[in-house]
């Protein structure tokens, strides 16, 4: 089972036993991009009592439905049915997919049931009551991924513009069709606060040049030849044949290369031919639809067999010894390689799919992204997570994406705002930066205000408006965020040694902190108090530049705040302004007292 599916196994835990649809229980956070899928799990968890035995039976269910209907219903005739099928068995995506616990089997099954109602349409039933019941099916396609609109979308529109009768008629057959995305957007924009996933905010215009998407795309389309050659190789069959082919075979074409347009723009994803299974079904649908020879399907069928040969090690020979941990430096992972040894139903005990005890014990705090649904599913409804990486935050996800040369596709870590721990535990906004503090204001009221408040209304407006002013994003790209400036006399007059970090009276700052004095001075000793487990820089203004005093910490197998007194060789000239500056360590820092000698 996917890491990302037991996230959403999560939100289903806290949904049935009455914490709402939601992540962490304390703010409404739709950290799924399935609506649909999420809410089905849900029902059958409730009948079966279990979810995961919910998840992998419709998961192999909607599976083997969905080729079942492109073998027997939509291919037209028994040989390109076989191919067709036969060809999605060789599939390593497809096979991945179809039992990982994400929304890919719904998907599949929505596409295939769509496009068979269109094709009923387009070559015999011409009413419109058929026209909407297609049109229906492909637009609650939404409700499994928003993005798959783009790869139903060509033909869609061939229906809609062959069922035209007039200009009213067309628009109540929209209006009809895009029912169930309206009902959900309006649902999330109210209990959210937003209309879409917060999964769209953490990965969508995080500031990525879109050349290094692209390149990372290239490396994903990549990755997936090299694992899985007949998953490409039976999309680009497809497209070619498609040329020659009818009308709604080449609306299919269309939105085919539509979608790997947008998959290639996004960078793709970290599991290996995660977003390459839908497409490839469609390829499959018009592999299966399309006017071929004996000698073509012969030549095609041999050429897919050899591909498909090649990773039958990871399709329908693999065994429960499968298994593939390694995180290459594409980034690109075997999802199913690296959670199948401890997470496959051929490789577990009956006791690790046993329904999660879910009760309050305590709340807690965790830090993490990766692995972030394995550990969570076993936190309870209490534990509150916060994700670097995002997904599962409101806040984080409106935060910009650090600079770094080394990031991973999928993995888009933000810097945690100096506070927001202690906020979290404490559920105020504590946080340091101003800007920040007022930012999140808005956010937390949209998110864990009453829902049904005038004040969050007016929150969620701005919010989705724009009119909320946003903090600094460089001093969050940089991950050199502008200094907190302070004044002596408002720090402890006393030491402050072995408390947190985070309490009072500590001042905590985010990389650096500058001390503004009451009279210029010339320092010879130092007595600070700062957080131990990191390295320190002091330097003294002068002349508009900052000179270095001298350098300190961490204390090996000290934690807390720890008193430091340092005694300099020489004073240093005259200044105003010290600062101090974290130049490594654990991310949280705060000063307690200072006291400065002539």
């Amino acid at each position: 089972m996917s890491d990302d599916a037991e996230i959403t196994l999560r939100c289903v835990m806290n949904f049935i036993h009455g914490y709402g649809p939601t992540f962490n229980i304390d703010e409404r956070v739709q950290a799924f991009t399935h609506p649909l899928w999420f809410l089905l799990i849900s029902g059958f968890t409730l009948l079966l009592g279990n979810v995961f035995a919910a998840t992998f039976i419709l998961s192999i269910a909607f599976s083997l439905l969905a080729i079942w209907l492109l073998m027997s219903r939509l291919a037209i005739g028994f040989l390109p049915g076989i191919l067709a099928g036969g060809a999605l068995v060789l599939s390593k995506a497809y096979v991945d997919y179809s039992t990982s616990g994400l929304e890919n089997p719904l998907s599949h099954l929505m596409l295939v049931y769509g496009l068979l109602l269109g094709f009923r349409f387009l070559e015999g039933e011409r009413t419109t009551r058929s026209a909407t019941a297609c049109l229906t099916v492909l637009s609650t396609i939404y409700l499994c991924r928003p993005d798959l609109v783009l790869l139903v979308f060509p033909f869609g529109l061939l229906v809609l513009w062959q069922s035209y009768e007039t200009a009213r008629r067309t628009i109540k057959t929209i209006g009809i069709a895009l029912t169930p995305v309206f009902l959900w957007t309006a649902f999330s924009l109210f209990y959210y606060g937003t209309p879409f996933p917060n999964t769209a905010y953490a990965k969508l215009g995080i500031g990525i040049p879109l050349n290094e998407m692209i390149r990372q795309g290239l490396v994903y389309f990549f990755d997936s030849f090299s694992r899985d050659p007949i998953t490409l190789t039976l999309i680009f069959t497809s497209l070619v044949l498609a040329l020659r082919q009818s009308l709604s075979l080449k609306a299919i074409a269309a939105g085919v290369v539509l979608y790997l347009v947008y998959v290639l723009s996004i960078g793709g994803d970290f599991m290996t031919g995660r977003f390459l299974t839908s497409p490839l079904l469609a390829s499959a649908v018009i592999l299966s639809r399309s006017k071929l020879s004996k000698i073509e399907v012969a030549s095609i069928g041999l050429v897919l067999g050899i591909l498909g040969a090649t990773s039958l090690h990871a399709t329908i020979l693999s065994g429960p010894n499968y298994s593939d941990t390694a995180i290459p430096a594409s980034g690109i992972t075997d999802e199913r390689g690296f959670m199948f040894p401890g997470r496959g139903l051929l490789t577990t005990t009956r006791d690790f799919f046993a329904q999660p005890q879910w009760q309050p014990d305590g709340k807690s705090l965790t830090v993490q992204c990766g692995l972030l649904g394995s550990a969570s599913l076993y936190g309870g409804p209490d534990g509150h997570f916060i994700d670097p990486c995002a997904l599962t935050d409101p806040l984080l996800a409106r935060l910009p994406v650090r600079n770094d040369s080394n990031w991973r596709i999928g993995h888009f870590e933000r810097r945690i705002p100096t506070g927001y721990e202690e906020s979290i535990i404490k559920g105020e906004n504590l946080l340091v930066d101003t800007a920040t503090r007022q930012y999140w204001d808005v956010i937390r009221k949209a998110t864990r205000g009453p829902l049904f408040s005038f004040e969050r209304l007016k929150a969620i407006v701005r919010m989705n408006l724009g009119l909320v002013d946003k903090p600094n994003f460089e001093m969050y790209r940089s991950g050199n965020p502008e200094p907190l400036t302070v004044d002596l006399a408002s720090l402890s007059p006393n030491p402050v040694t072995g408390i947190r970090w985070s309490n009072p009276p500590n001042i905590p700052f985010e990389s650096s902190i500058e001390v503004r004095l009451p009279s210029p001075m010339q320092i010879s000793s130092i007595d600070v108090s700062l957080d131990s487990n990191n390295k320190y820089l002091v330097g003294y203004l002068t002349n508009s530049t900052y000179v270095r005093l001298a350098e300190f910490g961490p204390i090996e197998n000290h934690y807390g705040m720890n008193r430091y007194q340092l005694r300099f060789e020489q004073r240093s000239a005259m200044t105003d302004r010290l600062r101090i500056t974290a130049v490594a360590g654990d991310g949280q820092y705060a000063i307690g007292h200072l006291f400065l000698n002539r």
